[in-house]
């Protein structure tokens, strides 16, 4: 195994470089600074193409006939693994792992957008045996909750989220757990601002579940349009469309809605959710509209993309499991019953810069790294409140948010 680790550091080495990473305290909000693996880096354009197991399937990580020696359970919700969103970049992080290290991984998801049924995938997937689960998304954390004391023996990387019991509580993590979290806010603030650079006046915003993640990214998107519109003395010329879809699979309530915006005058539309920028993207096309990405970089599925919100998911993975399997096979202290939070700061949260994704013909790269810097040094603070959207100067018409959440 250790032979298996150093061939996989050779190949981390090519996709990562080091850089320190906060690592907050899930009970008493502690950040504890440890050399870690920088989770923002591309990986090759050469990487081999990705091959999705089926339902449960195992796959052999490593090439040639050795033995895996550790099954890692990837489970996600009722989208697809290959959703070209956070779930594939879920899975490229594991794929890259296992490739590196030598280790068998297996997919399963959930077959109902339901509770009982997250937490039935996560239990098929024990019962195959699986060591480590990795659990995408929100939907899980109150599976993890329930799940991780009785199953002491098994492991869990949450993702995007953080145990949360019946009442929606933050809930103490156990050491079998560990937890991922984004600075969504950061990104959402990142493509906000830029799109008014580029010279947008109406712009929207369609989110999937009104989740944690979801909401930062869309408060996060509202403040840089506004600090964009403030630099620019525009405040008054700016509209901003801010509705929730209630779910992360293609609608057509979503198709309709977008494409009503795009025929009522809006320029482009942030869509954060799943499989919802499929039903976006039908609208787009269909008026000649544009659109924002989230997760990953999402300009390969259509020009219509201006550009996208990315957070490291697959190196984030990688610097996870890195950890996991140099302690062998477990978290270590400082990550056991903690979660990291991945922001700018980390290198984590960015836009794509190559020439086949950057769609922008006025707004430059270099005000796009200058405002990248300040977010890397704290000279921008984008304060959220999950109870209450966020005050701006430009007009923001709110459509079906939760009635506590009402402006």
């Amino acid at each position: 195994m250790k032979r298996q680790l150093k061939e996989l550091l050779v190949i981390a080495a090519l996709v990562l470089s080091v850089s320190g990473c906060g690592i907050q305290d899930a009970q008493n909000g502690e950040v504890i600074q440890t050399e870690e693996t920088d989770p923002s880096a591309d990986r090759s354009e050469d990487s081999e193409e990705t091959v999705t197991p089926e339902q449960g399937e195992e796959k052999e990580g490593q090439r040639g006939n050795r033995p895996a020696e550790v099954r890692i359970a990837l489970v996600t919700d009722v989208s697809s693994v290959t959703d070209q969103g956070f779930n594939e970049a879920a899975l490229k992080g594991i794929e890259t792992y296992a490739g590196g290290a030598g280790v068998s991984y297996a997919c399963y998801s959930a077959e109902e957008d339901k509770t009982e049924s997250y937490k039935d995938s996560v239990l098929e997937a024990i019962r195959n045996e699986a060591e480590l689960v990795v659990c995408a998304g929100s939907h899980f954390e109150n599976v993890v909750e329930s799940l991780q004391e009785e199953y002491a023996d098994i492991y869990f990387l949450l993702l995007d989220g953080v145990p949360r019991d019946s009442a929606g509580e933050m809930a103490d993590i156990a050491p079998n757990v560990h937890c991922i979290t984004y600075k969504e806010e950061e990104a959402g603030y990142l493509v906000g601002y830029m799109a008014v650079q580029e010279g947008y006046r109406k712009l929207g915003f369609i989110g999937g579940e009104q989740l944690p993640s979801v909401e930062r990214y869309g408060y996060g998107y509202l403040q840089g349009i506004d600090d964009a519109a403030a630099a620019l003395e525009l405040a008054d010329e700016i509209q901003v469309e801010y509705w929730y879809g209630d779910t992360f699979l293609a609608d057509e309530e979503i198709v309709e809605t977008a494409r009503e915006w795009y025929e009522n005058g809006t320029e482009v539309i942030f869509t954060c959710g799943g499989s919802i920028y499929q039903s976006v993207l039908s609208s787009a096309e269909a008026c000649d509209g544009m659109m924002i990405g989230a997760d990953v970089d999402q300009s390969e599925i259509s020009e219509r993309f201006l550009t996208s919100a990315m957070k490291g998911i697959d190196s984030s993975i990688i610097v996870a499991l890195d950890d996991f399997f140099a302690s062998g096979k477990r978290w270590p202290k400082d990550l056991a019953g903690k979660v990291v939070s991945y922001g700018a700061k980390e290198k984590c949260i960015s836009l794509p810069v190559q020439k086949s994704a950057w769609r922008f013909q006025n707004a430059t790269t270099d005000e796009y790294l200058k405002i990248l810097a300040r977010l890397r040094y704290g000279d921008i603070e984008i304060p959220i409140d999950p109870k209450m959207p966020p005050e701006r100067t430009v007009m923001v018409t709110y459509h079906n948010q939760r009635e506590e959440n009402d402006p």
